[in-house]
């Protein structure tokens, strides 16, 4: 059986609401007044289980002994009498003929309060503001102060808790406010809505004999529990998060009270007066003490965010404020709810950088030319233009077929008609103007780009500037989720508060969230300006390979920048099933220096391309000395001093037998033969290239 106390109150809850449907809020608040030691008003018409509840949360408690705990209830009308809710009056106390500890006897007017209310654990009070002013009165006494006037006899009274119901609120102007305010919290409770819940519940068997298991009887809590838990709930604290609710709460109230009172200063009645928020601090003490009850049930040493949501059930009176009360209290918890702190400045930085970087590789600027200025005078539409040798503004109109014009002064005024001339932006008519010119505009447009060089160079800016910011984001929306998670445990784990709050707590955790989701929405709108998922382009002959991965097609080279051509690192010299690359130098070795010479090309280039040089083989070289005018075109395009691939002997990797290796010779003949391995002669190395 469960021992901690938040395990054992929630078996005791889960107990109460068996058979129950749709009652779990108020099971839960009563559970929660009853350990607490107040009192609850529900507001509900009959037949909503009210009054079931009441008798089913008698059973969480144990009585001392053999004795039953003793539970009251009655339904109050306007008739009902005080002896009915406090006991008959004593006859024999009347007539003295009882004693007193002095062995005297004297008349008292004293009250047998057997099975009623004064000696009543759980007490349910149906319909509570039919009562007479003499029970209400009384109540009043016994709520406040645990005791019952008996004649000239102060008795303690034992209640643990007082549930009270009606299907309406106080009647003003009855002196009721008192008494209602003892009531710290307070519900509405309906008829079931749920058709599944309904008819399970029309079907099902009789709830009204409820007894707890056993089992859950062993978890029962004890009156010398309920005095020792008394006082370490006094010691739990308010959290900051806690008082800084309760103080947005107070200010909520507040300026709703003042904009009433605005609202309502001409009114010619005072019914308004009864929708003012009236929590004071004596209300205000009894709320932090359910807060702190919760807490202590959950296993806390201090009230956090969660519980302040029972605030919603102690600061209406009415119902117009019982459906304000959750978005004031929401809305303060959300205020207040978890915060955090993200790179969402930076990354939105980062995003303007994208933008620039962008526009910087993936767009030109384009002038467009200046146009001549043309308004709208008088409905005419006329060039503003300078009359020439002066500074007067003009406006000519722009005649229909060239023929006359009507001119206009800088006053807007008719002048005259003339002869229209145009030539540039220069106007004869009467006098001759200069137009003016709208200045020059530019605008970006996309550079033309091959496939291959769309496609590699998306790839390697996307590695350089997409990826870290969209990664970023990605790992700052985990740990704002794994925060939100490990954050929740405890606010889920609350046994009494609506679990819809979790939302509002966790808001500004979620508002984060948002804003790292729409910052990622902005950076994929600057991704797909330069993106385009369909390439799937293949190598060509001539293509220059740059030490950042990117690829430009042969007929591109000669347009890159000087910055570009000094970072290309090989040219694909064999474009067919496998794809090969081609050093940018060469070097004069023998036989067996050729394959260091190979690997040492690949020393100075970038990590992921520095491996896997080779000495072409006999083939390879074939096919190589086949596209030399092509390659030699591109490499002549890079710049003087690259080495072009010239007439002369070329190693090759393929042997023939231990003395002799093939060469080819790069002229008209195309001379291949073998010779013995100790000649000098020219090294290029190549590489196979894949798309990665």
């Amino acid at each position: 059986m469960a021992t901690n106390k938040h395990d054992r109150i929630k078996s005791l809850r889960d107990a109460l609401s068996e058979g129950l449907y749709e009652k779990d809020e108020a099971v839960r608040l009563a559970l929660l007044t009853a350990i607490a030691g107040e009192s609850i008003f529900f507001l509900g018409a009959p037949g909503c289980a009210k009054s079931m509840i009441a008798r089913r949360v008698v059973q969480v408690f144990k009585a001392d002994g053999n004795k039953g705990l003793k539970y009251f209830e009655t339904l109050l009308n306007q008739f009902s009498t005080p002896e009915e809710v406090f006991g008959n009056m004593s006859l024999k106390a009347l007539n003295g003929e009882l004693e007193d500890e002095n062995g005297e006897k004297e008349e008292k007017y004293l009250r047998l309060t057997k099975n009623m209310l004064p000696e009543a654990d759980i007490a349910f009070l149906d319909e509570i503001w039919k009562a007479s002013p003499a029970i209400l009165n009384t109540l009043l006494t016994i709520i406040n102060e645990r005791k019952f006037h008996n004649g000239g006899k102060v008795e303690d009274v034992p209640l643990k808790a007082l549930f009270a119901a009606s299907n309406e609120l106080p009647a003003k102007d009855r002196g009721l406010e008192a008494l209602y305010d003892r009531f710290i919290l307070r519900l509405c409770v309906g008829y079931i809505q749920n058709e599944d819940n309904f008819f399970d519940m029309i079907e099902g068997g009789s709830t009204s004999e409820f007894i707890i298991s056993d089992d859950v009887k062993k978890l029962q809590i004890t009156n010398d529990e309920l005095q020792e838990w008394k006082t370490q709930i006094d010691k739990i604290l308010l959290s900051e998060e806690a008082k800084s609710v309760i103080t947005a709460i107070r200010k909520e109230l507040s300026a709703r009270n003042e904009k009433l009172v605005t609202e309502n200063k001409n009114a010619k009645t005072d019914e308004w007066q009864q929708e003012l928020f009236e929590v004071g601090d004596r209300r205000w003490k009894k709320i932090t003490h359910i807060l702190k009850t919760s807490a202590f049930l959950n296993d806390r040493s201090e009230v956090d965010l969660m519980d302040c949501q029972l605030i919603e059930y102690c600061i209406w009176s009415t119902e117009n404020q019982q459906k304000q009360v959750r978005e004031i209290v929401e809305e303060c918890i959300k205020q207040n709810g978890l915060d955090c702190d993200t790179a969402i400045d930076e990354i939105n930085e980062q995003i303007e950088e994208f933008k620039k970087a962008i526009d910087e590789q993936w767009f030109e600027e384009v002038k467009e030319p200046a146009t001549d200025k043309i308004v709208t005078i008088n409905g005419t539409q006329c060039y503003e233009c300078i009359r020439n040798n002066t500074n007067e503004t003009w406006y000519v109109t722009k005649g229909t077929n060239g023929s006359y014009v009507d001119v206009y002064n800088q006053n807007k005024q008719y002048q005259a008609n003339s002869y229209f001339q145009k030539n540039g932006n220069n106007i004869s008519c009467w006098q001759n103007f200069t137009v003016k010119r709208n200045p020059a505009k530019t605008h970006l447009e996309k550079k033309e780009l091959s496939d291959i060089a769309q496609e590699t160079s998306q790839k390697t800016f996307d590695s350089n500037n997409y990826k870290p910011i969209v990664d970023k984001i990605h790992s700052e929306i985990n740990l704002l989720k794994e925060k939100k998670e490990a954050d929740a445990i405890p606010f889920k784990a609350n046994l009494f508060a609506d679990q819809e709050y979790n939302e509002s707590i966790t808001a500004k955790l979620d508002d984060a969230i948002h804003l790292l989701q729409d910052a990622e929405v902005d950076l994929n709108k600057e991704h797909a300006r330069y993106f385009n998922s369909d390439l799937s382009a293949s190598f060509s002959l001539g293509d220059a390979i740059l030490k950042d991965g990117t690829v430009f097609s042969a007929d591109e080279v000669k347009s890159l920048s000087p910055e570009q051509k000094n970072n290309i690192i090989a040219i694909i010299c064999i474009a067919e099933e496998k794809s090969y690359a081609i050093s940018l130098t060469e070097k004069k070795a023998e036989w067996k220096n050729i394959k260091e010479v190979s690997k040492s090309y690949g020393e100075s280039l970038p990590k992921e391309f520095a491996e896997k040089w080779i000495i072409p083989n006999k083939e390879n070289l074939n096919k190589i000395w086949e596209n030399m005018a092509k390659l030699n075109e591109v490499l002549g395009a890079i710049e003087p001093e690259t080495q072009l691939l010239s007439a002369q002997e070329y190693w090759s990797s393929t042997t023939n037998g231990d003395s002799a290796a093939y060469y080819q010779l790069f002229d008209e003949r195309g001379h291949q033969d073998h010779t013995t391995k100790d000649h000098n002669y020219a090294v290029r190395a190549i590489r196979e290239w894949k798309k990665e």
